[in-house]
């Protein structure tokens, strides 16, 4: 028995569904104004056209996903090499840049979470005019939390 043709299966779909399109469509054309037929063909074969596109999307999903991983993705992906730094410390450094580039996200995102780390009230660095602060005023403010009173 042949194996079954995913690609013949869509083309089937795609043919019975315009035809349940072109019979939905056919009263519409009929009914509206000579001037807008033109946009109502458009729109139906719109839709048969993008649902035919998502079906040949799935199927080629598929079958990338059946092919496995190329050989470039396995040398890539091995399974024993760590990154050479954790993934949160990449997301603070990240956190850090942008809040010494924005004033809001430092007074609502960072700022909070320094407070909250120190468990006390700490003393605001100064702020540069629509930016967050120095690097040299946040480096003080962790050393102001790593002492602990």
């Amino acid at each position: 028995m042949r194996a079954e043709r995913p690609i013949v299966r869509v083309a089937a779909h795609g043919l019975v569904l315009a035809a349940i399109v072109s019979l939905a469509a056919l009263p519409v054309y009929v009914w509206v104004e000579p001037s807008w037929r033109g946009l109502v063909t458009r729109l139906a074969a719109a839709l048969v056209a993008g649902v035919l596109i998502l079906q040949l999307r799935r199927l080629v999903v598929e079958r990338v996903d059946a092919a496995g991983p190329s050989p470039l993705d396995a040398a890539r992906l091995w399974p024993g090499a760590e990154p050479a730094v954790p993934h949160h410390l990449l997301e603070l450094r990240s956190d850090v840049r942008t809040a010494l580039r924005s004033r809001r996200y430092f007074e609502t995102v960072l700022w909070p979470r320094l407070e909250a780390l120190a468990g006390r009230p700490l003393a605001r660095p100064a702020l540069r005019p629509g930016r967050g602060p120095s690097l040299a005023a946040l480096r003080a403010v962790i050393a102001a939390i790593e002492r602990r009173p």
